[in-house]
């Protein structure tokens, strides 16, 4: 197609649909629906054997499941075309095998020793306990749904193929009149459905797992159903599951009709797609909530009628099960042969030949074989990071993990910045706010001689009696420590002065309620703190005038 004079077409590598493929809350979604998936079969497991060790493979299948999404976005970019992609996934599922058996010997903290070692070496498979082998088995699940979720949401982005062509057709006048077949490369609809029909079969197989947790076998192999309550992190795992589908769904839908717009020539707002995502969250969450009002377990004896339902239906085939042998067994007895006499044991026994001398064979050391397993893994693993780092996987190379590193350290700086400026702003708020208090109640402390008590609210005037007492108290000897509460210091007062005990305690509580509490204070509570303060003031004064009298008299 023609374009204009001095403008070319941008490469395939440029055009990319960086709004749909760059979304971060989408890799969390999917990360987070394929651990939810993968919580109904662990939950199932944890029932079966009981180990507490298993309560790690969530968070082992979450970090697995977020790998492989980014992996597959990676791998759908145009510049990886050439990249073997099965040989790729092959390394990286090897590569995430490792990686499991090293976080489950942290998690646990059982870390091999020499002796451990030896029992390898001897025999291999002991290298796979139940605990490895769960957390292989759910977490390749989490990592392969995960990655086929990917990969379908990746395609739902406007493909490299489809901006060249809108771009080659904006640069003509009669563009948006053309509405020919080949502009759409792919059927975002069939895509949408796929995934619907993914979801569906999902939340059916996770629904199955929450029922067999409630599946007891008795002593007397008989099947009880509905006797125990599922498990709290089922319930939870299925309501995440479904939630995030939801959004996901929404999520589809949005790619679906962006791209007919796109095509069409319509301009959607800006803001359009972050308005979307913010009412499917309400509505999600509606969802949600109104789902959580609803009784969970038997409700009504439903539990009663489908255990008696399922016992009939399991009863009626037991049987016609045991009908069917039973006429199978009578048609053999009626057309079947009669059995054949068996031969005569012969009454004398003969003696058995010696057994030929034994053969000297060389006898090969016992750790040969698992020295060869041993070998064989240790290559196909070298093997697999090779690829999965060499220049046909990541293409790790020095100026790349130089780059990455400047890129750690420069987020870490930002961080660093941040924090330090925000230090740098309390220290400055921080002292400002106390000296404003000091400040404020310094209004009530100086100067002490020339305040006007009747300037001041009932509140302050309360406040004004209680600090004035303290000063006081303070010139004759009773110092209040900064560390004292008014509590404290009310008890030093009490054994300082006894004859005003009643008073001080009265002048203390009313500081407290000035100070603290929220109540009002009137001027009548004012005017009877202050016959109290007065009275407190009065003891005060005599008990200086008596200690005045007392040096006096020594002198």
């Amino acid at each position: 197609m023609s374009t204009e004079a001095g403008r070319s077409p941008a490469p395939v590598e440029e055009l990319r649909d960086s709004s749909w493929q760059s979304e971060l809350g989408r890799p969390l979604l999917i990360a987070i629906q394929m651990t939810s998936l993968v919580a109904g079969p662990l939950a199932v497991v944890i029932a079966v054997s009981g180990d507490p060790r298993l309560r790690y493979i969530g968070g082992l299948a979450f970090f697995a499941a977020l790998a492989a999404v980014y992996s597959r976005q990676w791998l759908s970019m145009p510049s990886q075309r050439a990249t073997r992609k099965t040989a790729y996934k092959l390394a990286e599922l090897l590569v995430l095998i490792l990686v499991l058996r090293v976080a489950t010997w942290a998690l646990t903290g059982d870390w091999p020793t020499t002796e451990t070692l030896r029992g390898w070496l001897l025999d291999p498979l002991t290298f796979l306990d139940g605990f490895y082998l769960a957390a292989i088995l759910l977490t390749a699940l989490a990592w392969q749904r995960a990655g086929i979720v990917a990969e379908l949401f990746y395609q739902l982005a406007l493909t490299p193929g489809e901006l060249r062509w809108v771009e080659e057709q904006s640069v003509g006048s009669w563009w948006r009149a053309s509405r020919s077949a080949d502009r759409v490369q792919i059927s975002r609809r069939e895509l949408v459905d796929g995934y619907i029909t993914q979801w569906l079969i999902g939340g059916v197989f996770l629904i199955l797992c929450a029922g067999v947790t409630r599946v007891r076998i008795d002593q007397g192999a008989g099947l009880r159903l509905l006797d125990t309550g599922v498990p709290d992190q089922v319930v939870v795992a299925a309501i995440m599951y479904f939630l995030t589908g939801l959004l996901l769904i929404s999520q589809a839908r949005l790619a679906q009709m962006r791209a007919l717009w796109y095509f069409d020539g319509v301009q959607a707002p800006p803001s359009l797609p972050a308005r979307w995502n913010r009412l499917s969250l309400v509505i999600v969450v509606g969802i949600g909530l109104a789902a959580s009002l609803l009784p969970l377990g038997s409700t009504w004896q439903l539990g009663a009628i489908v255990n008696i339902i399922v016992t009939v239906i399991v009863q009626i085939a037991i049987g016609i099960v045991s009908l069917l042998i039973a006429l199978f067994s009578l048609v053999l007895l009626l057309f079947g042969k009669p059995p054949e006499e068996l031969p005569q044991l012969p009454t004398t026994v003969q003696p058995a030949a010696p057994p030929p001398p034994p053969v000297p064979t060389a006898e090969l050391p016992p750790w040969l074989g698992g020295a060869v397993v041993w070998l064989v893994v240790i290559l196909v693993l070298i093997f697999a990071l090779r690829f999965f780092i060499g220049p046909e996987g990541l293409a790790v190379t020095k100026s790349r993990l130089r780059a990455l590193g400047q890129r750690i350290v420069a987020l870490f700086a930002r961080w660093w910045a941040g924090a330090r400026a925000a230090a740098a702003s309390l220290s400055i708020v921080v002292p400002r706010r106390r000296a404003a208090d000091e400040e404020k109640d310094g209004k009530l402390r100086l100067p002490w001689r020339f305040l006007r008590l009747n300037a001041l609210s009932p509140r302050d005037r309360v406040r004004y009696f209680y600090l004035s007492t303290v000063r006081r108290a303070a010139e004759q000897g009773t110092v209040r420590q900064p560390s004292q509460t008014p509590a404290e210091f009310l008890q030093d007062l009490e054994s300082t002065w006894p004859e005003a005990e009643g008073d001080a305690t009265a002048l203390t509580e009313a500081f407290l309620a000035a100070r603290y509490d929220r109540i009002e204070i009137s001027p009548d509570d004012a005017q009877k703190t202050k016959t109290v303060w007065e009275r407190v003031k009065r003891a005060l004064k005599q008990r200086q005038a008596a200690s005045d009298e007392d040096a006096t008299d020594t002198d």
